[in-house]
């Protein structure tokens, strides 16, 4: 600490000599150049934090410019600075504002919810997009990859806007010097051209190869939460949310769970941003984008960056990218950010006490790295089928939050740009060039085939606007404080007006946007008659604000109600609401968030198998195993295989001696001895999820008392086996190999007096419809809300009586809530015979029903770590 600070003293010392000494243009707080004259003396149009101390001591070698930043980039100077930039050159960049160069192409008006004024009016800014391409590459534009990246969605963390305008910089700069070394003033600083992308490592596509085969989109994604800390407006405080007092990356529609209380898609912004990527997309040739990530900042951390993987349905070939992806930032991360003293690499021995120094970069998931998963984000949009279809990642930067907030730091602020240009550049570098991948069974392969699947055939949407009938008009009204309520009257069809959607806009009394009344509920009662004969009468809650945090102090807030009934409304009466707040009321012949009643789906974990299956060799498919199969000939048809995986129930369809059973005891007690005689004979039986119960039946001397049904935040495993002084079992069980891969994050904590310091994440809830909770990582224990992931578990005394070994154990909830917990084996190998039963308790849990997910399920969501699990389980032994 003392070291970091003595350095950042010093630096911030030459910083402020250095700008003493330039004439920055009136009102220009960062500086920017936006003019040739001001870009000739800078060199770059966005000129970094260390560009004026460049082989100073404890300085970045890779910043760029001739003058040092001083401010964040403020969003009146981004603008003009990409303008200039889109002049000086066309061929390599173009500034996109969506509401005003489409010729109103969009349905959206491609603006934001608007800043909340003083007077309660909204400040609303135009949507942009920085679209950086070769306009003049031999390759079709629809034939060239395509990437996203989201800056700075939360507008408090300005790490992502400050590194991902750079990272546009430099590939437009270093693409035109290799044309023509004299095309800008940085060509004889910069060089030697042509320049791979990865500067630490003087490797990857250059900056000419990459514009010419990929369309690269920077979107500029919340202009209310960036203007309310910008100087230039007067500007006091970032702000997470948008002018409506909304998490932008809380509404994104999402496969799988759906928080309710999200109303995805309700906010302009999302809506603007997800029409305009889509219409990209879809003028792709692949129909798809190649990759995407979504830049974030956090407070404080061990690793000054975590990579976080998104949640999804990844085939084989998507999971192999992302970790390559993942491992290439991370080996960027050590080389690009070891100049700062408040970085260590992981050989050093990362991170140090009190996380100083901190770890350059971890990657995992995101309850492995920031110990909470979210349902409505961006990232997940954009590697969703509903959104982008690409390898989406998200990114967490440390020291760009609450803290330092507008406070620019010049050492922090270089740490930012290297970092995140780092990011950028790794994900282009591993995705531009298609790589061969393949998976190799160990042996011959056979899975029980489990025939049931979970589908919905979609439906149920309410009936439209009848031919020609208006939605009744908008209404306004102030209220001088919360004391009284405001009610209005919603009509209906009798009254000769149709409204498919209610949004209720509420602008707070405020100075600089910000606002005691952010911490008031904010509630919309119906108080019309009941629905049906019996049910509750008088005013009820109908919707409400989802007021994730007062901490920002916002002065908005939205609630937005599809299919009103007719009838009186109210917003409740709280006199927390000390300020005057004003009212917006409108209607909309559509629904006020388009979300659908049901979409369909058909899905299946068998359908992992089958997806696995065309990155196999031909000839070496994993092969499909009725039960009725196994029940011929005593089994003898499992002969053929060297592993039989079961994923699920032991036996699909047997449902003991009921009705809905489709088999009869006898035959599961054949079933059973034939999957015994396998083992037995030298085969590798696989036990995953469900199938573990399973152990009894099959002569493993394990009683049924012994295994245990779970519930958890997410599917895991710790990687240790409780053996005091052999640390985790990455090296010391075959089932944990390759699990610690390099630059990983490893979860921890402690539960019910059981600490926990080598987690990893085997499966994602959300795709498959499991519940994550909006409190975060309050929630991570599962000690405050309910948990529905399942997973499987063994007493680890007995699993070890019995001859078994235990590779990773985990903690369960006994029930889908806050309560009692038990402990014991979730990955392990029992020999049995001449071979062994292989478990793993929580890899490919059927997707459920029981939650709300309007925008349909996934059929799996395995992890890397599910992945690596899975290659481990069929290794057969040497």
């Amino acid at each position: 600490m003392r070291r970091r600070l003595i350095a950042l003293f010093a630096i911030s010392a030459l910083v402020s000599a250095a700008l003493l000494s330039i004439a920055a243009p009136p009102g220009a707080a960062t500086p920017v150049a936006a003019d040739e004259a001001t870009y000739e003396q800078f060199k770059r149009v966005f000129p970094d934090p260390h560009g004026c101390v460049k082989g100073a001591p404890g300085t970045s070698p890779w910043a760029k410019g001739d003058v040092c930043a001083a401010q964040f980039i403020q969003h009146s100077e981004a603008i003009d600075g990409l303008k200039f930039l889109e002049d000086r050159f066309p061929r390599y960049l173009k500034l996109l504002n969506l509401n005003t160069q489409f010729d109103r192409q969009f349905a959206e008006e491609m603006q934001s919810a608007g800043l909340p004024k003083a007077d309660l009016s909204r400040m609303r800014s135009d949507l942009h997009v920085v679209k950086v391409t070769d306009s003049e590459s031999a390759v079709p534009e629809a034939d060239r990859k395509h990437f996203a990246y989201v800056l700075s969605i939360h507008g408090i963390e300005r790490a992502g806007m400050e590194g991902g305008i750079r990272a546009a910089e430099d590939l437009v700069t270093w693409a035109a010097c290799e044309n023509d070394a004299d095309s800008a003033p940085a060509c004889a600083d910069e060089g030697p051209f042509p320049k791979p992308i990865l500067e630490p490592s003087n490797s990857g596509p250059t900056a000419t190869e990459t514009l010419s085969n990929a369309v690269i989109y920077l979107v500029l994604a919340n202009p209310d939460g960036w203007r309310r800390g910008d100087l230039t407006d007067g500007g006091a405080s970032y702000q997470r949310y948008n002018g409506n007092g909304m998490d932008l990356n809380r509404d994104w529609p999402t496969v799988g769970y759906t928080e309710a209380q999200y109303t995805p898609g309700s906010e302009p912004e999302t809506r603007g941003f997800a029409e305009y990527l889509q219409s990209v997309r879809e003028r792709t040739s692949e129909d798809a984008f190649t990759g995407a990530i979504d830049l974030h900042g956090m407070l404080d951390a061990p690793s000054f960056s975590f990579t976080l993987l998104g949640a999804g349905q990844r085939d084989y070939r998507m999971n192999d990218r992302t970790v390559d992806t993942a491992i290439g930032t991370f080996r960027d991360s050590e080389a690009r950010l070891s100049w700062s003293n408040l970085i260590a690499t992981a050989e050093e021995g990362c991170p140090g006490g009190a996380n100083l120094p901190m770890c350059s970069d971890q990657w995992g998931t995101v309850w492995d790295t920031i110990n909470y998963q979210i349902t409505g984000g961006f990232a997940d949009w954009m590697e969703s089928p509903l959104g982008l279809d690409a390898l989406g990642i998200d990114n967490e930067m440390a020291l760009s939050h609450l803290a330092p907030n507008t406070v620019f730091d010049p050492e922090i602020e270089q740490l930012h740009i290297d970092g995140n240009k780092g990011l950028i550049f790794s994900q282009i570098a591993s995705l531009l060039v298609e790589e061969p991948v393949e998976f190799v069974p160990d042996g011959d392969v056979g899975y029980i085939f489990d025939p049931r699947r979970v589908t919905h055939k979609g439906g149920g949407e309410p009936p439209g606007s009848p031919e020609g009938m208006p939605t009744q008009d908008d209404i306004e009204h102030v209220s001088l404080s919360g004391i009284d309520e405001f009610t209005f009257d919603v009509k209906g069809v009798p009254d000769g007006f149709f409204n498919g959607g209610l949004t209720v806009e509420a602008t707070f009394g405020n100075a600089g946007s910000i606002s005691p009344n952010s911490a008031a509920e904010l509630v919309l009662d119906y108080c019309g008659p009941p629905d049906h004969p019996g049910d509750e009468e008088g005013c009820r809650e109908v919707a409400r604000y989802f007021n994730q945090s007062p901490l920002y102090l916002q002065a908005g807030a939205r609630i937005d109600l599809n299919s009103p009934s007719a009838g009186e409304y109210r917003i409740r009466a709280n006199p927390a609401r000390a300020l005057p707040t004003g009212y917006q009321v409108s209607f909309s012949s559509a629904k006020a968030y388009d979300q659908p009643e049901q979409r369909p789906y058909d899905v299946s974990r068998m359908d992992f198998f089958s997806d696995l299956n065309d990155y196999v060799p031909e000839g070496s498919e994993l092969t499909p195993v009725p039960v009725r199969d196994v029940l011929k000939g005593k089994g003898k048809r499992l002969d053929s295989f060297d592993t039989v995986v079961i994923a699920g129930d032991l036996m699909p369809g047997y449902a003991g001696d009921g009705e809905d059973s489709a088999f009869t005891t006898k035959q599961f007690d054949q079933y059973a001895a034939a999957l015994a005689r396998f083992a037995t004979e030298g085969g590798n039986l696989v036990l995953t999820d469900s199938a573990v119960a399973g152990l009894p039946a099959l002569g493993t001397g394990i009683e049924p008392e012994s295994v245990t049904k779970g519930f958890f935040y997410a599917g895991w495993m710790d990687f240790h086996d409780g053996k005091e002084g052999e640390g985790p079992t990455y090296d010391r069980h075959g089932l944990a190999a390759g699990v610690d891969m390099e630059g990983t994050a490893e979860g921890s904590g402690s539960v019910d007096g059981h600490d926990f310091a080598n987690r990893h994440q085997t499966y994602e809830p959300v795709p498959i419809g499991y519940y994550v909770s909006p409190s975060g990582s309050g929630n991570a224990d599962c000690g405050s809300d309910r948990c529905d992931s399942p997973n499987w578990i063994i007493a680890q005394d007995d699993w070890e009586q019995a001859g078994g070994t235990t590779a990773a154990r985990t903690l369960v909830r006994t029930a889908n809530g806050p309560g009692p917990s038990e402990f014991g084996v979730s990955l392990g190998e029992l020999p049995l015979g001449e071979g062994q039963i292989r478990v793993a308790g929580a890899m490919l849990p059927q997707p459920t029903e029981e939650n709300f997910h309007p925008y349909g399920l996934r059929s799996y969501a395995l992890t890397y770590t599910g992945y690596q699990v899975f290659e481990n389980l069929l290794a057969l032994p040497s």
